[in-house]
């Protein structure tokens, strides 16, 4: 690959990013949560206190993205996307200028497309939860504290504490034992502990104070200490100790699990690359020169294993590391194309190709099996980039190309197809918002006599609100009695958006409904084998009814 053309990547990342951010629906739970955290937010104007639906019990996470998606302009798939996909141009600018502090200019740019490009980066830009803040602020703050390291420049210390900040604005303290231990292993490998134990450092304790500052008011004045004491303890802390009650069981290997598809392309060639990482160590006694890094597996590897022994684990809750995995990778990579003659060269482009391979018999099952594709452009394109794959990784000359650009264009092969026609095709199922999308174009003149009927209790939910609300731009009622479907019976003017239960409900008790759309609906983030299946996918969904009362 020709360095004048070294930008060439990171357009076709950022055009599969916006492709996804347009076409793909936000998806509930999560995502479409925050979203409507967010269009409450700028509705309201109550910033500092974070409520939803109208409520505050809403506690688990920090308001950055909230914030920040309330203040972009207009309700829509991409506005709510914008401000996490810029960040994460960010982060991958940030990569590249931490690896130049230790590596290569061609280290670097490895990583950068690595991280850019794994798996969990594609999910976190358009499933935009909290971690895609997180992870690109403590790259950043990495960078910057790296930095200032080096050159003892004061604006790099300021700057890496305010992205510290950020980060634990973002999702809380996990970030912090992510920065503190990548530095902590890297002054200790090189026995700095005149750095380890530098008074100055508690200097960044008030930037990262001020930063939190309006949080914390907004939190005192909802919850008081308890409000306090759960983001700073018992939100990430307590789920290790057990103090929290939230507990799923994962087992140890779950991250573990996890990681072998999160970070794919990549992740064969992660592996040997800790371990050979990990054996330098250990040959080098554990002891590094200053010139070396030992940020990048600190980073990755304690965070990890403490996130692995939590009672309560979610795949996305490790992504924070992944920018460093793909340091560890880079560094990996780098030193292969510099001998292809070697084994190892040969073992690791074996490995990519079975990676790239499995994930092309995957994306096939998933856009011609379970939704066929008919776009034939994209189909086109899609062609002509698994040629070019398969030209370069059985290319004369090996090096870059093989270890690097083949995987690469794997990783944008595979999720512009997702992102362009499975993800969209997997959202029609999604009814919240396919309905929220239909009222808001077609009913907007009556929109405020729009009412969810459910006859779950009240605070549980056999139907999702927040898409609803998201694409409705409200806070849509919920009646949980006849008697308040009555109240509110209008002719010609209330629209009922229900279940089947809310329907067998309306009919017994006589109530004139007409039957205006219907979506069969599934939890689109909980994907099952019999649900991918065409033939069995009817016994896996329910109906929705959006109904106007006649």
């Amino acid at each position: 690959m020709r360095w004048n053309n070294k930008y060439l990547p990171f357009l076709g990342l950022i055009v599969v990013y916006i492709i996804g951010a347009v076409k793909i629906d936000i998806m509930d739970i999560d995502a479409a949560q925050y979203a409507s955290i967010g269009r409450e937010m700028a509705d309201n104007g109550q910033f500092l206190e974070v409520q939803f639906r109208g409520k505050d019990y809403y506690l688990d996470k920090p308001p950055l993205l909230f914030w920040l998606s309330a203040l972009v302009i207009g309700i829509s798939n991409f506005s709510y996307r914008l401000i996490p996909i810029l960040s994460t141009l960010l982060g991958m600018y940030a990569m590249y200028r931490f690896c130049k502090l230790y590596y290569s200019e061609r280290t670097a740019y490895i990583a950068a497309l690595v991280m850019g490009s794994c798996q969990a980066f594609f999910l976190m830009n358009h499933d935009v939860r909290c971690d895609t803040l997180l992870t690109n602020c403590v790259i950043v703050s990495i960078w910057q504290v790296a930095e200032y390291v080096k050159s003892r420049n004061w604006k790099h210390f300021v700057a890496g504490f305010v992205f510290a900040g950020l980060a634990m604005l973002a999702k809380g303290p996990i970030s912090l034992i992510v920065i503190g231990a990548a530095f902590f292993v890297d002054f200790v490998l090189k026995r700095q502990w005149k750095q380890l134990f530098d008074w100055r450092w508690l200097l960044g304790l008030p930037i990262i104070g001020l930063v939190l500052l309006p949080y914390c008011v907004g939190l005192y004045r909802q919850y008081g200490s308890d409000g306090l004491y759960f983001y700073f303890w018992e939100q990430s802390f307590g789920r290790i100790t057990g103090e929290s009650e939230w507990d799923n069981s994962p087992g140890l290997f779950f991250q573990s699990h996890n990681f072998l598809w999160s970070f794919l392309p990549w992740v064969l060639a992660f592996i040997p690359g800790l371990v050979t990482r990990l054996r330098d160590i250990i040959k080098q006694r554990f002891l590094l020169p200053v010139a070396d890094e030992a940020i990048s597996v600190g980073g990755f590897i304690l965070p990890f294993m403490a996130l692995s022994t939590a009672q309560y684990q979610l795949p996305h809750y490790t992504f924070v590391v992944f920018p460093l995995a793909a340091v560890l990778t880079a560094r990996f990579l780098d030193k292969l194309i510099e001998h292809p003659e070697t084994s190892s060269f040969r073992w690791t482009r074996i490995g990519l190709i079975v990676t790239s391979c499995v994930m092309l018999i995957a994306i096939v099952g998933l856009c011609f099996w379970a939704f066929p594709l008919q776009n034939i452009p994209l189909l086109i394109v899609a062609i002509l980039l698994a040629v070019l794959i398969v030209r370069l990784y059985y290319g004369k000359r090996p090096g870059f190309s093989q270890l690097v650009f083949a995987p690469f264009l794997t990783g944008i092969g595979i999720n512009l197809l997702m992102n362009a026609h499975f993800y969209p095709s997997l959202l029609k199922y999604q009814a919240g918002s396919v309905m929220g999308q239909k009222v808001a174009e077609d009913y907007s003149a009556i929109v405020k006599d729009f009412y969810i009927y459910e006859l779950a209790p009240v605070d549980e939910y056999n139907i999702f609100h927040s898409a609803l609300d998201y694409y409705t731009q409200r806070t849509t009622p919920v009646l949980r009695s006849l008697n308040e479907v009555k109240q509110h019976f209008k002719p010609k003017s209330t629209l009922i958006y229900t279940d089947e239960q809310g329907l067998k409900s309306l009919n017994a008790a006589g109530l004139r409904f007409k039957e205006v759309h219907k979506v069969q609906n599934f939890h689109v983030t909980g994907l099952t084998l019999p649900f991918l299946n065409p033939a069995l996918r009817a016994t896996e969904t329910h109906p929705r009814y959006l109904l106007m009362a006649d």
